[in-house]
């Protein structure tokens, strides 16, 4: 009797060790709260038809206000990232109206180019942080975008901004191509703002399509840069080095686009002296070409002086030459429509 109440003794003894061993362990007060406080968004981005969300981290270094402000930037752009990567087709209305336009001259795309990096990024006002939160050694945050009251917003400034170009288009204009292109030039300022809003459009809207320019608006930034193309230019080479390279900058500037002309009135004088300093070197030519321009208006007025090197490299010294005088007109094309950005208003 003895040996069976031993022998059961030794049966559940076993069973109670494996149900121990078995049993899985219970987490700790502060795991259990800690999972439980984890907000939904920190792990899935909220999804919501004509909202758009996203979501950012950041560490927590010391103070948590300065973390979660971090957090809130990386929220941000989240946010901004998940719009362009679904975005498609934001300049192809911009790029079939060029189409239309035929070939556009170097100038003129200096010209865009020049006037467009002059006008700001479009912010995304409606972009709020709407939650955040602190865990361990994390800040998270969640931004939120109202994508319809956001175009709605950019529609509206969009039409603001066509109105006065049509009322700049309307203003009395006499006098030379230049005058003609002070009046005019504010309205191209005009267009470029349309153009960076018109993007931010084609990001927050739910077609997700650029708004293209009308008809009138698009038959009026066409006649505009025509006027580029008309202005008159006389080059003055004013010492031996410019002279030197004359022939290849003016040909270099009338392929640009530009009308370079020795007789008769001008919108433009641009004076240029040059230093040339050729160069052989490990079977290389270099001719580099220290540049001094003054670029003024028909009464003499200043429009812009700088100082430019322009540099030519060839294993033939002819084609080196060649090239610095390229490099010359192209940086003489670029300095012009500069000035006529910043000077002419």
């Amino acid at each position: 009797m003895n040996s069976i109440v031993n022998y059961l003794s030794i049966v559940l003894l076993a069973l109670g060790l494996a149900a121990c061993k078995s049993s899985p362990s219970k987490p700790s007060t502060s795991e259990r709260q800690s999972t439980f406080d984890t907000p939904e968004w920190v792990t899935n981005t909220p999804e919501q038809q004509g909202m758009a969300y996203g979501t950012g981290s950041a560490d927590v270094w010391g103070d948590k206000n300065d973390a979660v402000r971090r957090a809130g930037e990386a929220a941000r752009v989240n946010l901004v990232s998940q719009l362009r990567v679904t975005i498609s087709g934001d300049s192809s209305a911009d790029i079939e109206e060029r189409k239309a336009t035929g070939k556009e001259t170097e100038l003129v795309q200096t010209m865009r180019n020049t006037i467009r990096s002059s006008v700001p990024p479009v912010e995304l006002d409606e972009v709020k942080i709407t939650e955040s939160h602190v865990e361990g050694k994390l800040a998270y945050a969640l931004a939120e975008l109202d994508r319809q009251q956001a175009a709605s917003r950019i529609r509206g400034q969009i039409s603001s901004l066509e109105e006065e170009i049509v009322a700049i288009n309307k203003r009395p204009r006499e006098g030379s191509t230049l005058e003609q292109v002070r009046v005019l030039l504010p309205a191209l300022q005009l267009f470029a703002q349309r153009e960076r809003l018109a993007d931010q459009f084609a990001l927050v809207s739910m077609q997700r399509k650029k708004p293209a320019l009308n008809e009138d608006l698009a038959t009026i930034q066409r006649s505009i840069y025509s006027l580029f193309d008309k202005l008159k230019i006389r080059i003055s080479m004013t010492d031996s080095g410019a002279q030197e390279i004359a022939a290849g900058v003016i040909e270099a500037l009338t392929e640009q686009g530009l009308r370079i002309s020795d007789q008769g009135e001008y919108d433009l004088l641009i004076d240029v002296s040059v230093v040339l300093r050729p160069i052989e070197k490990d079977g290389l030519h270099y001719v580099f070409a220290d540049s001094r321009v003054t670029i003024k208006d028909s009464t003499s007025r200043t429009l812009s002086t700088f100082s430019r090197q322009a540099k030519g490299a060839s294993g033939h010294a002819e084609l080196a030459q060649s090239k610095a005088e390229k490099s010359v007109a192209s940086m003489l094309a670029t300095e012009l429509a500069n000035a006529l950005v910043d000077r002419i208003k």
